[in-house]
């Protein structure tokens, strides 16, 4: 399932990392050296994300990347997430009790003075990747990738293809991408049909599809021996299922208290049953424009990114991301980070709806979403990165990350460690 973690994974990103590989190292990553241009360079690490009584999640990731005599590179990439604990599922927060349905709707359960979750939650992700990068002249490269995701209920197969071109004595480097991703989603239990009352079960049998195509245009300049700069501008267009088939809206009364399904006509399963299943746009269009400059000091480096993005759903995003590197003798070096994203609420978000307001949605067909990911929202990242170079270009490293983020709702109030151990080797 999609879940907290989308929002760390931006469109636009899986495209922008396909196409990487030949810029990062103007951007200062490490260089191999002579002895190991002839091996492949395997990068492993293992990520722990917890949630303050939420959603745990354990990601190891390996990738090996080589490059060859004829100066092409290849890099494949495979990804394992497993996560557990418990989701938002939409609802607001009550001092009255409020019935839902699980997922499956094969039961049923109650909460009261608490962020309603879905404690349900489970899931294991696997992902491959794999990204093909060749010359076609001394200043022209063209690159080309697959990728596919899986998990329980979500199925991805995606393709990006690029060219990169050298300028100014490779001064300049022009980047031009295009990618398409295909999705197919196999909600538990169906495919809620929105606006509906979770009582009713009213779902549809079936998946239901998503197609996502992202262009990049990129610019990365030396702008001296110290100083680079990238900018890169991402358009991504998607059509097709957008809904989160697990969230729900909760339907209140004039004192903001949940109201009763059999109001309504439907179905009673219980106290502050009145939950109607959200209901997404079925298109998305996102501008993005990413600006990133790294600056080398005799061995420290600063590297400052910025990045912003809007969309037709009127949400606007800002992000600034700031890490120094210090470089020590012994081949020790610590990178403190800091992040700050700031987010504005979709058009089509509210926290609850009233009779009227369900009436006139119900009539317009038109959306509504309680999730507090498309609402108003401000989180903060900090923390650093230790690590180890040895002679031999093997590398250990350990990032312990602290994540705070607020919203106007009580389910966005969240915090979260983030834990990673890497290591680096040439065989």
């Amino acid at each position: 399932m999609k879940k907290t973690l989308d929002r760390k994974t931006l469109d636009g990103k899986k495209l922008a990392a396909g196409l990487a590989a030949a810029t990062c190292s103007l951007l200062g990553q490490p260089v191999m050296a002579q002895d190991t241009d002839d091996a492949w360079q395997f990068d492993s690490a293992v990520l722990y994300y917890s949630e303050q009584d939420r959603v745990t999640a354990v990601e190891p990731v390996v990738r090996g990347k080589k490059q060859f005599q004829d100066e092409s590179e290849l890099e494949l990439k495979l990804t394992l997430d497993t996560l557990t604990g418990a989701s938002h599922n939409g609802a607001i927060t009550s001092d009255k009790p409020q019935t839902f349905t699980s997922p499956s709707g094969g039961s049923t359960y109650e909460v009261t003075n608490e962020v309603p979750l879905d404690d349900a939650f489970k899931d294991t992700r696997v992902a491959a990747n794999m990204q093909y990068t060749r010359p076609f002249t001394r200043t022209l490269r063209w690159t080309g990738g697959l990728n596919f995701s899986n998990e329980y209920d979500f199925t991805s197969l995606g393709l990006n293809a690029g060219l990169l071109w050298d300028l100014n004595n490779k001064n300049t480097t022009l980047t031009f991408g295009l990618a398409h991703e295909a999705d197919t989603i196999d909600p538990v239990g169906g495919a809620p049909v929105g606006l509906t009352f979770q009582t009713e079960e009213d779902k549809t049998d079936g998946t239901e599809d998503r197609s996502i195509n992202d262009f990049l245009f990129g610019v990365t300049q030396v702008i001296n021996r110290r100083w680079i700069m990238q900018f890169n501008y991402n358009l991504s267009v998607s059509d097709g299922y957008h809904t989160d088939p697990y969230k729900v809206v909760t339907v209140v009364d004039a004192n903001g208290d949940p109201l009763e399904a059999e109001s309504f006509g439907a179905t009673d399963i219980g106290a502050g049953d009145a939950q109607i299943f959200e209901l997404r746009p079925d298109s998305r269009t996102k501008n993005a424009i990413y600006w990133e400059n790294r600056y080398h000091f005799n061995r420290d480096v600063l590297a400052v990114g910025y990045r912003f993005m809007s969309d037709d759903w009127g949400i606007s995003s800002h992000t600034v991301d700031v890490k120094y590197r210090s470089q020590f003798d012994n081949g020790w070096y610590l990178q403190p980070h800091v992040r700050w994203y700031d987010q504005g609420e979709a058009d089509f978000y509210r926290e609850s709806i009233t009779a009227a307001e369900l009436t006139d949605l119900q009539n317009s067909e038109s959306e509504v979403s309680a999730d507090y990911r498309l609402g108003n929202l401000t989180d903060t990242t900090y923390g650093f990165k230790v690590g180890k170079e040895w002679d031999n270009n093997q590398q250990l490293s350990l990032r312990v990350e602290s994540f705070t983020q607020s919203g106007d709702s009580d389910a966005s109030e969240l915090d979260a460690l983030i834990t990673q151990v890497g290591y680096t080797f040439y065989w």
